[in-house]
């Protein structure tokens, strides 16, 4: 008799444990079970606003949570993050539509599978500022003043795009190549550099010290600028159920920020290094969850990036966009 129980209590625990498998397996759909089979995915990330979704959802456990494991990989630049994405050192990067261009120019394939900042105009705000005691207050007393920018990245690209919507002759306006933040943000301040394009947070840290808001693109008629988190096309095709765990749990992570932001601004405060003097007027981003640039967005990058010789022909939105993994 002693025998025929430990049989049964045998059985169902069997049972049991074939019911909670299942569970975890299934509910991956909905965010709140965890994968017993998970996959390291290295990120790249830099520690500004848009990377925001990716430390939360490692933070809070959403990517455990949907059953895929992941490393967050830091770095200092842009530039040594596309480098790690060159080497095959990263699966998955924040960035924005330049890169990815490049990436697949340099043979390295990367997609956009969802976006991180920029779904509208009021995400990811840049600004041109100007000196404190430069006088230029209006995008026309850019005539005659060199604008601090990064060449041939977004960022001189959205001066482009200011300068066509405002109608400015671009010729009259110089371009100094300031690929740092930091040295760029020294250069405005100390008077080096009449104006240049800053993203938050030290674009308003800039304004802060006596800085000048020129054009700030969140107030304009066109969304200009878009981040997205793109993945390398070997994950895409060979694991696209794991990307699609990836996407769930980002999108996950900005829910919870859009709905409960102070329950999260202390910790986003510390991922963007946002500098004390402004930590108080700090607003923590708001995020759309399961959008990708348009075809106009995208067209528009590659357009601007064959005019400069950066591109030989422009990539279709197809070989940068992959939307099949948006829930």
């Amino acid at each position: 008799m002693q025998v025929f129980v430990e049989k049964l209590t045998s059985k169902w625990l069997a049972l049991l444990l074939a019911a909670v498998l299942f569970s975890t397996a299934a509910g991956c759909s909905d965010g709140v079970v965890q994968s017993t089979q998970q996959q390291a995915v290295r990120v790249g990330v830099l520690r500004i606003d848009d990377s925001i979704p990716l430390y939360i959802a490692d933070r809070d456990g959403l990517f455990e949570q949907c059953g895929v494991d992941v490393e967050l990989v830091e770095f200092g630049s842009a530039s040594d993050q596309m480098k790690a994405a060159e080497a095959g050192e990263i699966d998955l990067l924040m960035t924005d539509l330049v890169v990815p261009c490049l990436l697949k120019k340099g043979g390295a394939d990367f997609k956009a599978v969802t976006m991180a900042l920029g779904a509208d105009q009021s995400e990811g705000r840049f600004l041109i500022v100007s000196a404190p005691d430069s006088g230029i207050l209006e995008p026309e007393d850019l005539y005659g003043a060199t604008i601090a920018i990064s060449e041939n990245t977004m960022m001189d690209y959205l001066v482009e795009q200011y300068e066509a919507y405002f109608d400015l002759d671009s010729s009259e306006i110089g371009k100094q190549h300031i690929p740092s933040l930091s040295l760029r943000l020294d250069a405005l301040l100390s008077g080096q550099v009449q104006a240049a394009i800053l993203p938050d947070p030290l674009a308003a840290y800039s304004v802060s010290k006596g800085a000048n808001v020129v054009i700030d693109d969140t107030q304009l008629a066109v969304n200009l600028s878009q981040s997205v988190f793109a993945v390398s096309t070997r994950l895409t095709e060979e694991k696209p159920e794991l990307v699609e765990k990836l996407v769930k749990a980002i999108g996950l992570a900005m829910e919870a920020i859009n709905n409960a932001p102070e329950q999260y601004r202390e910790y986003c405060l510390e991922v963007a290094n946002v500098p004390a003097e402004i930590a108080g007027n700090y607003q923590v981003s708001s995020y759309t969850p399961n959008t990708v640039p348009g075809w106009e967005d995208v067209r528009s990058v590659t357009d601007w990036m064959v005019s400069r010789g950066l591109l030989s022909e422009a990539y279709s939105y197809e070989q940068l966009v992959d939307d099949s993994f948006i829930n």
